[in-house]
């Protein structure tokens, strides 16, 4: 028994040495900022080297040769399929077509001299031809003169952008000459 009240004195002291309090330094209590959450969208971005085209580009360039008389647009401006944009002095292709014309009228009289001459037997078949091919030649020439003068009046092709003028009005420009340039930006492509 006497090794009983030694264990019990033994835990005792073990038990209160435990319990002992020591003065500990007074720990701050932490504080934290509270918030709710922001919401709003939010564009991720990257970027990338590209060349951008649009659709379609075009220079527009004159067919016929002559004095720029009217620009009917501005740079920058947005045209519309068909718009007139620029008139090249049509003088001398009018003339021409007046020539053409008279032509066409002379030999279509000479066909019909020779038809009634040739209905008689006092000439051949193959004069009336001939009178008939010069009639086509001279109706051909026609259409032609009046290709030429409609080409003296540059219109937009579709709808799209005016470019930079590379001409001013009374400016002188040849057939291929740039006029400027034309952007269709409905639709652009990255490359």
């Amino acid at each position: 028994m006497s090794r009983t009240p030694l264990r019990l004195v033994c835990f005792t002291a073990l038990l209160t040495w435990g319990c002992w309090q020591q003065p500990h330094a007074q720990e701050e209590k932490a504080t934290f900022a509270v918030t709710s959450p922001l919401r709003k969208d939010t564009e991720l971005t990257k970027e990338y080297v590209a060349q951008v085209r649009a659709i379609q580009h075009i220079e527009l360039r004159a067919i016929e040769r002559g004095y720029l008389q009217s620009i009917f647009v501005d740079e920058g401006q947005q045209l519309h399929s068909g718009q007139k944009m620029f008139q090249i002095m049509p003088l001398v292709y009018q003339a021409e077509v007046g020539k053409a014309a008279a032509e066409a009228k002379l030999t279509e009289i000479e066909y019909q001299n020779t038809e009634m001459l040739a209905k008689r037997n006092i000439v051949a078949p193959s004069e009336l031809a001939l009178a008939k091919a010069r009639v086509d030649r001279a109706n051909a020439t026609l259409s032609l003169a009046n290709t030429h003068r409609q080409q003296t009046e540059i219109r937009a092709p579709f709808d799209g952008l005016m470019g930079r003028f590379q001409v001013r009005k009374g400016s002188l420009v040849g057939e291929g000459d740039l006029l400027t340039t034309l952007s269709d930006n409905s639709t652009v492509w990255a490359y």
